[in-house]
């Protein structure tokens, strides 16, 4: 199996290299190579702000789609032949490629911390150092109809009350979804201490974490808001249709929802038992490669699209910057519901960035039992604590 892993991926190297991803055997000097993970109609437009770039500073910038993984860059860095600059991947990559060395530290005073909405910086630390820079945000909240609720739900309880009459649905056996809950309640999925996650120290099978289990089961068998097969469609379908008056999700669904002519809106989770309920919080990000022999002008490039690219990105895509409302742009700034993400994203904790965390992906089916009243809160933590100690294991063969 892994001979077969490897060669995949030095398959999806050679792919990648032969169809012009990059040919750094033939780059000339002052030339700059960035592989970016965004949309071909973005990729055009930072092209467009690279090339005005380039008139100033005399580097020439080649920017190519890239939807590779981790395994065909760090593939690629085995043979030196890596960009100089991944643009607009994911946040949750970074660990990998931190604990192989692949990541460059970010200059002192590039960025003004101060206008960074904290936890966007923090998908780019470790340790409490920066080697990326946050390009974007996605959150989630609560999405509602506006012609059904007169007066939103201050806490979580006022919620479920309110959704038992006028109906509450989202994706509950998302994982990501239902975690607010779980935290709500006092659980983590790993301990985090001075900037570094323990991943050994696992709470998602403790007192509080079964507490949170009990209520998201709650909600299916005793409160009867939804069936315990929903899925994001359905969920989304009802709440479009004008089926059910409360729905999660996150900034991915204003463009659809905006373009049915439902009269809705978005605000921030509400309390429980006195606390602001957290989001997570993921990122589109930026970093360098230490081993790019243009590391000034390469974060001098980073910043430059940075700063000049949040507008049009949110044009194109929606993207929403990692700006605190302050410093957001003004489309941001007057757009209720976009604004309404980066006011999450301020209760947010970052989806932690260590590989770990890919343990999680397969906790739909425990979440379904769990909903469905197979499996006991108890159960659950159980189920999904050994998913993750068994990932561990495996990691470390």
């Amino acid at each position: 199996m892994k001979k077969f892993c490897k060669l995949i991926t030095a398959l999806l190297v050679f792919m990648i290299f032969s169809t012009g991803c990059t040919d750094i055997a033939g780059r000339h000097n002052k030339e700059i190579i960035i592989w970016s993970h965004f949309t071909d109609p973005e990729i055009t437009q930072l092209r467009v702000l690279a090339d005005k770039w380039s008139k100033t500073s005399g580097y020439k910038v080649i920017i190519h789609s890239d939807k590779g993984d981790n395994r065909a860059y760090i593939e690629a860095s085995y043979r030196n032949m890596e960009p100089d600059i991944e643009f607009g991947v994911s946040h949750d990559r970074m660990e990998k490629l931190h604990s192989e060395n692949l990541l460059a530290k970010v200059p002192d005073n590039l960025i003004d911390k101060n206008k960074y909405i904290p936890s966007a910086l923090e998908t780019v630390s470790f340790g409490n150092k920066m080697y990326g820079i946050p390009l974007s945000i996605e959150t989630y909240g609560l999405y509602y109809n506006k012609n059904k609720v007169k007066n939103l739900p201050k806490t979580w309880q006022e919620l479920i009350s309110m959704g038992q009459k006028q109906g509450f649905q989202y994706d509950i056996n998302n994982f990501y979804l239902s975690f607010p809950i779980l935290d709500a309640n006092g659980a983590y999925i790993f301990k985090k201490e001075d900037g570094k996650y323990n991943v050994k120290d696992i709470g998602l099978n403790n007192e509080s974490a079964i507490k949170g289990y009990s209520m998201i089961q709650d909600m299916v068998q005793k409160y009867k808001l939804m069936p315990e097969n929903i899925d994001s469609i359905t969920a989304r379908n009802n709440f479009k249709n004008g089926k059910t008056s409360f729905y999660i999700s996150g900034s991915w669904d204003l463009q659809e929802l905006d373009e049915s002519g439902l009269n809705y809106s978005v605000v921030p989770f509400p309390k429980y038992n006195g606390k602001q309920m957290m989001s997570f919080v993921t990122a589109q990000v930026a970093y360098v490669s230490p081993k790019s022999e243009y590391q000034s002008e390469d974060w001098s490039l980073i910043k430059y699209l940075t700063d000049n690219s949040s507008e049009p990105l949110f044009k194109i895509t929606g993207r929403i910057p990692p700006f605190k409302v302050d410093y957001n742009i003004k489309e941001v700034k007057n757009d209720e519901k976009a604004k309404t993400f980066v006011r999450q994203s301020e209760y947010g904790e970052i989806l932690p960035n260590v590989t770990e965390i890919q343990a999680l992906q397969n906790t739909n089916k425990i979440m379904m039992d769990l909903t469905s009243g197979k499996i006991t809160p108890k159960e659950c933590g159980q189920k999904i604590e050994k998913d993750i100690l068994d990932f561990i294991a495996k990691e470390k063969q």
